[in-house]
């Protein structure tokens, strides 16, 4: 007896040592292709002469911005499709200085990421200030761009990921009750005060956000509750006559550190992509008490921000004779400001009285100017996902947060999808809908396609996924019944196709203090961290699948049903296996899917492991065991991030 324990323990330990060694070359191959990639990447920046500046240089980009910022200031460009194109410049610019930053936090690579994150800043100040520049030329010479029809001032135009539309009340109609522009559709009533004023209305539709990383609520909180430790299971003894695996102790060289790779992409195919889906930086967050501010850690946006501003026609050109006057005494734009409540007005004018001159300074005319509630409508983007009726919220730039109060008779029409609403705030506006309205997932399974390649599908709560993942790029397969022509059948990096998803309304990605806002089975982490590493391991000749039983074998379990699968088709539903995953010992189960209860038995004739790897190994084919033993670190790579990143085990 004591012969055959000493057996399995060397055993044991063979096997654990074997693993390891394979994570750990992988991890080493990775980090080399990472290291050459950063600096192929840094090479070709150098080669790179196309007029900008290499943003991860700070004086470059220093030189850059402040030279632009000049030339902005003195610039009287009217041509907004040009504008566009230098605003689309510095979107490449900021996602450069992404890619950077995602690519050294990958590599454990911190240093200047602050002043990275400073050129981020100056880049977007650049593009506020470009684009009020040109409105700001444009309305000097407003009849220039009149509308034939109306004789209101009007231009759209867009560029890829900017929708840029100016009205102005040029003509003074009091009969004009309301205007409508191309983008989105929107439509905004025209009240008297408004009627017989110099103003213009300007809606810019972004794709990205830079507002929300404002707010307090952004960033996750850290978790209350405690991780699992890692102590051995207290599961039951196994029958008479098996043969109980000893405990092995881990190698002192083994890797705690459970990495979550993301890949990389050249910029050029690139969105506007953060450094993760959900923001990983815990903050220390006091409770929203305030329940009309919108908590960012259970709502997200979709479908980018509108900028609304209501701004002061400057005075127009007059013509006398020969002789062309304009008055040259404003030289920027400027913006009207929201009416203040009666209960706050006399409070502000106090303060104002205090405060002396500045370039802040509102004037006489826009301080008396004020508007009841007004009707506006407008459509939500058509690559947007929404499974709920959509929300609006606010900007209120003084708390830094979105707002849902200041919205009244909202509507929303689902065959159009359009929004109605009535409200007296004008300003930077976003729909929203709850984060986790995707969450816990019904099912999911990985099976194989090959060498290299697999399909993911995910059922979430309202909507199925199917992903292919070959090498390292994944492809959006299905939905086919939602409108996502932009994503879809798209070969593109994993984390660039995450980042779709998520903008697109589809998060099935959860944060790590989702558990706050998502009923789930707690997991030890490490475990989970280890069985998904072993699964993207074996997933080239394994298929893998969500087990009934999972979600109630505790903490320290995990059950996952798997099967060898060498064909392209599904698995027959008889030689689907459930495997028993522990700290110390891993297994393959009597119990089926199919049985009414769930009992604690080994499966005759197989042997206990250190882990769900070598289980697969046990009664695999010649081939099954050629292909895992030859597959690519950056297959396994792309696979372990999609389970990383969905946590199937925990979430479903």
């Amino acid at each position: 007896m004591e012969e055959m324990m000493k057996q399995e323990a060397e055993r044991f330990e063979t096997e654990t040592q074997a693993l390891q060694e394979l994570i750990n070359e992988n991890k080493k191959q990775l980090r080399s292709q990472r290291e050459e990639l950063r600096s192929q990447k840094a090479w070709d920046r150098f080669l790179l002469c196309n007029g900008t500046p290499d943003p991860s240089v700070q004086a470059e980009l220093n030189t850059f911005t402040s030279l632009a910022i000049d030339e902005t200031k003195s610039s009287t460009s009217q041509d907004v499709s040009d504008t566009l194109g230098d605003v689309e410049q510095a979107l490449d610019l900021i996602n450069e200085l992404d890619e950077v930053m995602a690519l050294d936090k990958q590599l454990g690579i911190e240093e200047g990421h602050a002043k990275f994150k400073e050129g981020v800043n100056s880049l977007q100040e650049l593009i506020e200030a470009k684009v009020d520049n040109v409105t700001f030329n444009v309305m000097r010479t407003a009849e220039k761009f009149a509308d034939s029809d109306t004789q209101n001032l009007l231009i759209e135009k867009e560029s890829p990921r900017v929708k840029y539309s100016l009205w102005g009340n040029l003509a003074k109609n009091p009969r004009q009750k309301n205007f409508q522009l191309e983008t989105d559709k929107f439509s905004m009533e025209i009240p008297k005060s408004l009627a017989n004023a110099d103003v213009a209305v300007r809606l810019i539709h972004t794709s990205y956000d830079f507002l929300s990383p404002k707010c307090k609520t952004f960033f996750a909180q850290k978790k209350r509750t405690p991780a699992p430790s890692r102590a051995p299971s207290t599961m039951e003894k196994p029958p008479p006559g098996s043969a109980e695996p000893p405990a092995v102790e881990k190698p002192e060289n083994e890797e705690e550190e459970k990495e979550h790779p993301v890949e990389e992409t050249p910029v050029e195919e690139a969105e506007q992509v953060p450094e993760e889906v959900r923001p990983a930086t815990p903050s220390e967050v006091d409770e929203i008490e305030d329940e009309d501010i919108v908590d960012l850690r259970a709502m997200s946006t979709v479908g980018g921000v509108m900028y609304l501003d209501l701004l002061k026609l400057p005075p127009q050109a007059k013509k006398v004779g020969s002789w062309v006057i304009q008055d040259v005494t404003e030289t920027q734009l400027e913006r009207i400001p929201n009416p203040t409540p009666e209960d706050e007005k006399e409070e502000v004018e106090a303060k104002e009285e205090e405060e002396e001159g500045g370039e802040a300074a509102i004037t006489q005319i826009t301080k008396e100017l004020s508007w009841p509630l007004l009707n506006m409508s407008f459509t939500v983007a058509s690559n947007a996902v929404f499974t709920e009726e959509p929300q609006l919220a606010r900007w209120e730039d003084s708390q830094q947060c979105w707002r849902t109060d200041g919205f009244e008779d909202v509507q929303f029409e689902e065959e159009t999808g359009t929004i109605s609403f009535k409200s007296q705030f004008i300003g930077p506006i976003v729909t929203f809908q709850d984060t986790y309205n995707n969450m816990p997932f019904q099912s999911w399974e990985i099976r194989p396609q090959g060498p290299d390649c697999v399909i993911f599908t995910l059922i979430a709560a309202t909507v199925e996924l199917e992903i292919a993942i070959k090498e390292n790029l994944c492809c959006l397969n299905s939905p086919e019944d939602i409108e996502l022509d932009g994503i879809r059948n798209k070969w593109l990096p994993s984390h660039i196709l995450m980042q779709k998803l998520v903008d697109a309304g589809i998060n099935v990605f959860p944060s790590e203090d989702a558990d706050k806002y998502v009923s789930i089975s707690y997991k030890n982490e490490d475990l989970e961290s280890s069985v998904y590493e072993q699964m993207a391991l074996a997933s080239s000749a394994f298929a893998f699948s969500w087990s009934r039983w999972n979600a109630d074998c505790g903490e320290k379990r995990q059950i996952v049903r798997s099967a060898e699968n060498l064909t392209e088709h599904p698995v027959d539903e008889d030689i689907w296996r459930n495997y028993s995953c522990e700290p110390q010992k891993s297994y393959a189960l009597k119990c089926t899917d199919d049985d009414d209860d769930m009992f604690d038995e080994k499966i005759e004739g197989t042997q206990f492991h250190p882990d769900l790897f070598h289980c697969l190994k046990e009664g695999a084919t010649n081939k099954a065991i050629d292909l895992i033993s030859n597959v690519s670190y950056g297959f396994v790579d792309n696979v372990s991030t999609w389970l990383f990143a969905t946590k199937v085990l925990t979430f479903s």
